[in-house]
């Protein structure tokens, strides 16, 4: 097979096999292949005329819907396998050449209609580490929602609406799945715009009333009611408005809830760990799973999570986005 070499700059640049495979690049790739393992803007690219683009469908269609052509794309490459990272709708990782497994980003727990990041075994592995740090365990899923839901409860026999925040593409999304029983049921127009992506690809999400923030925000109905909106700091200009005039409680999810002070942060009265990320025992796992020789770790907790994986027994070093070479991690294949 030659040399495998694994090195960073604007993406992450994979040469084996005698090809060259550049993965969630910031620009266009002029030679080789382009993967893009899922639809969040640090993640995707707007492709040039004739660039090979490799993505699931679902990344292209919600690439597109947020402003990112990726041109006419591809599942399917000699030596190449794409695997469900559990991220988010339509998220990837992938293998090349029974050489290399690059997660992307991904989740170590099934989430609604989202499962949970599926491996090979490869010799060299590439993983993000966001969450690799041991305080980072988040709560079963099931016993996340039990708390929210006699949140919520309690709040609507108060008489006060409740705005679940989340990222407008993936934990919004979750959020509209797992809390899809209270009446009535808005969704802001960013989340609602993702939310046709997930409809057009069989995600049974509830049709529930379109919230305009430039149009509606005075014309919500008094009392209780639930509104599904994109992450927003509770001091900003809509959130305050809600809490002002509504008595509208501010919820937050998001893995970084498990820091102290997480709430006060944001501006939320309340916030939880719903993650669409690995929390750190799934991180283990998820390493151990593809029972690699070399480990490269990149974003969040890279250096301590390489660290501690060296502790393990594990060949494991952090792939700094700020290297544009790193010939030294070049190894033989």
């Amino acid at each position: 097979m030659g040399r495998t070499a694994v090195t960073s700059g604007a993406g992450i640049h994979v040469e084996t096999g005698g090809r060259k495979i550049v993965l969630d690049p910031k620009s266009p790739v002029r030679s080789g292949l382009a993967f893009v393992s899922h639809a969040h803007v640090d993640h995707v690219h707007v492709a040039s005329k004739g660039e090979k683009v490799i993505a699931s469908v679902e990344t292209r269609d919600l690439a597109k819907a947020r402003g990112f052509d990726l041109g006419e794309t591809v599942e399917e490459a000699e030596g190449i396998e794409l695997l469900d990272s559990g991220h988010i709708l339509g998220s990837r990782a992938i293998r090349i050449d029974d050489e290399v497994f690059y997660t992307g980003d991904a989740s170590g727990r099934p989430r609604a209609f989202l499962g949970k990041c599926r491996t090979r075994q490869a010799r060299i592995m590439v993983t993000e580490t966001t969450y690799g740090s041991p305080e980072y365990e988040f709560p079963q899923t099931a016993k996340l929602v039990r708390e929210v839901n006699s949140l919520i409860s309690g709040s609507y026999d108060r008489g006060r609406p409740v705005v679940l925040m989340g990222y407008p593409l993936g934990k919004a999304q979750l959020l509209a799945y797992l809390f899809p029983s209270w009446e009535p049921l808005f969704y802001h127009q960013k989340v609602a715009e993702m939310n046709k992506v997930h409809l057009v690809h069989g995600i049974g999400l509830k049709q529930a009333n379109l919230f305009d923030p430039d149009k509606d925000s005075d014309s919500l109905p008094k009392g209780p009611w639930v509104m599904v909106a994109p992450m927003s700091n509770g001091r900003g200009r809509l959130m305050a408005h809600l809490r002002k005039r509504y008595g509208a409680v501010l919820v937050a999810f998001s893995g970084w809830a498990m820091r102290p002070g997480y709430s006060a942060s944001v501006g939320a009265d309340y916030s939880f760990p719903l993650s669409d990320h690995c929390d750190y025992p799934e991180l283990v796992k998820l390493v151990q799973s593809v029972s690699p020789e070399t480990i490269f770790t990149t974003h969040g907790f890279d250096k301590e999570f390489a660290s501690d994986l060296r502790r393990m027994g594990f060949d494991a070093r952090p792939l700094s986005p700020y290297q544009s070479s790193i010939s030294e991690f070049a190894m033989p294949g």
